[in-house]
């Protein structure tokens, strides 16, 4: 079993992780890691796939890091001030309110 394979087989089990994650909390929280770890296992499958080109590895990681940040930013934005107004971090809250 060569290592593309454990590679393969790692970022499947985090996308399933995170997936597993996701729909099982209704904490805000607990969601938000759970997307994290699904766009870990998501990069770690295309760094995987993108490894016979360095130079296309390197710019799909540069441009994935990037976007993945930028949306921690906004998410971590939109919780805290949604914690800031209701004082709670359940997504039934969302449901309530027709988001």
């Amino acid at each position: 079993m060569s290592l593309q394979y454990v590679v393969l087989a790692a970022s499947i089990a985090l996308a399933a992780i995170g997936v597993y994650g996701l729909t099982s909390s209704s904490n805000l929280v607990r969601q938000l890691l759970s997307i994290e770890v699904l766009f870990n296992g998501v990069i770690l499958l295309l760094a995987a796939i993108a490894s016979a080109n360095p130079e296309m590895l390197t710019l799909l990681l540069a441009i994935l890091v990037s976007v993945v940040s930028g949306e921690v930013i906004v998410v971590m934005a939109l919780v805290i001030s949604m914690y800031r107004v209701s004082r709670k971090l359940s997504s039934d809250i969302l449901e309530e309110e027709g988001v």
